[in-house]
């Protein structure tokens, strides 16, 4: 290793803290853990640290690390995590860092019993069992058929899984947890929610060749998923052990470009507040893509873990012409720093060139950091904000989505108004929708500056058509079923230009101005030609604020 490399190495992961994070191991979860391999700090600290992570299933861990481990004492020269395994434990915890993501938001959200039930609990239920548990068992179930002398590679569903893998080979545990007829029932639709005091769901099912119900509240439901994903957990924590005690066992060829390896380099350039998601290239060398999500968002300890992170991956990887660091974080827009190989190759066997190549990355724009939003809002209400949809006799408005800037509230929507063909009957709906539109409340933005709260919007951009179809929402002058664009401007006049389409198709549509309200409609049967010329000079009558022999009058 080169002295450059070692010293990137060493002062890159010095940001953290191990032996703080062994002891808390050592204590919480297991004694026998006497060591972090880079690969697994960050999922261990993950689990100890994350509601709901650190809840599992402590007899579930206790049996099953116990039985991993005296598979690898008795089998040990017969085991080994390969690219197909090592696929299946991907698959597994990506499922489960997102749902532990969606359990911790949406289990106390307030939604219609309802509708809780069939957005949340019954697709949490299931890919906690299938996204999460079912490929965690295929790399315990392939591990100890390679043991055993016995092909497993073909126990594929849970059933199987659990009925001729796990139970057989003495992991009482996780099967005594897992109801597979509840999953059976879901996975074929048979759920049925009742109408009656306390909310009761119905699983039906058939068992022994004989048609059974199970019929329970939704709080039992909810205990189902809790404990479910406390199983889960335990199996992951298993897994992580084994994993971490037998580094050794992972056959992955580290210099080959595959999810496998990128991922496997991910694992280990994480650790708490610094967290690499993905490892992408383009396919053909030109840039490597290294997507991290950081606390710290100074933007000079981002161009320092940029530097030391490019020099950490082109030790693996030296034949890319660009490495691309993007950088992210729930209060801050996408940032990225890019250098060039012949940077990297320079950084890595210089550390005073570090400045000079930032400063030349600064220079071509390869260097982009956004200033975090310091504004005090609430991220659940962001995330999950949902604008109202409005229904009439006349019309539908849906769809409605914030386009707002730093000074101006803005709003776009669709509207549908039918078979309504008089121009008049059209202006009074689009007068009472932007009646409507303008006083909703927008949400803040989590990562720039923006105007929002319940004051007017500055500006209001309608699509209308005719019927809320799958198809037909293109503004193109052929779609029969668009009827005009609205570009509604509190000061009267618009920014934005063409309606935000390309001039060549905004120059197709029929304009018009009415007090504050420039419309571009697809027939010209609803505006009424002036005969006065427009001079070369003035601005376009079509709204976009450039001059006419600039624009229509090209």
């Amino acid at each position: 290793m080169n002295l450059v490399l070692e010293y990137c190495m060493s002062k890159y992961y010095s940001e953290y803290d191990t032996e703080a994070l062994l002891d808390k191991i050592q204590k919480s979860i297991d004694p026998q853990i006497t060591n972090i391999c880079k690969e697994f700090q960050f999922i261990f600290h993950k689990m100890l640290y994350n509601d709901p992570c650190l809840y599992w299933n402590k007899d579930v861990y206790v049996q099953t690390s116990s039985l991993l481990e005296s598979l690898f004492q008795n089998f040990g020269n017969n085991l080994e995590i390969d690219e197909p395994i090592f696929n299946y434990f991907l698959m597994g915890y990506n499922s489960y860092c997102q749902i532990s993501d969606i359990i911790a938001d949406l289990r106390n959200f307030n939604l219609p019993h309802d509708i809780k039930t069939r957005l949340y609990r019954i697709p949490t239920y299931t890919t906690l069992l299938e996204g999460c548990l079912s490929n965690f068992l295929r790399v315990i179930a392939i591990l100890t058929g390679k043991g055993i002398g016995k092909d497993y590679s073909t126990q594929n569903s849970l059933g199987n899984l659990i009925n001729n893998v796990m139970s057989p080979n003495g992991y009482n545990e996780i099967s005594k947890n897992v109801d597979v007829n509840l999953r059976n029932a879901i996975n074929h639709g048979k759920v049925l929610m009742k109408k009656t005091p306390g909310n009761r769901i119905c699983f039906s099912y058939v068992e022994n060749h004989i048609a059974k119900c199970k019929e329970m509240s939704e709080y039992d439901f909810d205990d189902i998923i809790n404990n479910t994903f406390d199983l889960v957990s335990a199996v992951l924590l298993s897994l992580l052990k084994f994993m971490n005690n037998h580094i050794t066992i992972i056959k992955i060829d580290e210099f080959k470009k595959t999810y496998e390896s990128f991922s496997l380099l991910a694992m280990r350039i994480s650790m708490p507040g610094i967290c690499c998601h993905n490892i992408s290239d383009t396919g053909n060398l030109k840039q490597l893509n290294v997507e991290i999500e950081v606390e710290n968002t100074d933007r000079t300890y981002m161009a320092q873990i940029a530097i030391m992170l490019s020099i950490i991956v082109y030790e693996k990887y030296n034949d890319y012409e660009q490495y691309m660091f993007n950088f992210s974080n729930p209060r801050m827009a996408n940032s990225w720093i890019r250098f060039k190989n012949r940077e990297v190759q320079e950084m890595s066997n210089n550390v005073e060139s570090f400045n000079n190549i930032i400063i030349e990355a600064i220079k071509r724009e390869d260097v982009v950091i956004f200033d975090p939003s310091t504004e005090d809002v609430d991220l659940n209400e962001i995330k999950y904000f949902c604008f109202p949809n409005y229904n009439s006799e006349l019309f539908i408005i849906n769809n409605v989505e914030d386009a707002s800037l730093e000074q101006r509230k803005r709003l776009k929507a669709h509207m549908y108004i039918g078979e309504i063909t008089e121009k008049q009957e059209i202006l009074e709906i689009i007068y009472q929708a932007i009646n409507w539109l303008k006083t909703l409340k927008n949400p803040p933005s989590a990562t720039i500056p923006q105007k929002h709260g319940n004051m007017e919007a500055d500006s209001l951009y309608i699509n209308v058509y005719k019927y809320d179809t799958r198809k037909n929402k293109e503004l193109f002058p052929n779609n029969e079923n668009f009827v005009c664009f609205v570009d509604y401007n509190l000061s009267g006049n618009t920014t934005l230009v063409c309606g935000g389409l390309l001039q060549s198709l905004w120059k197709q549509f029929h304009h018009e101005k009415i007090d504050k309200i420039n419309i571009a409609w697809r027939e010209g049967k609803y505006v009424v030609r002036k005969v006065k010329k427009v001079g070369r000079n003035e601005l376009c009558p079509c709204g976009s604020g450039k001059k006419y022999k600039k624009c229509c009058g090209q």
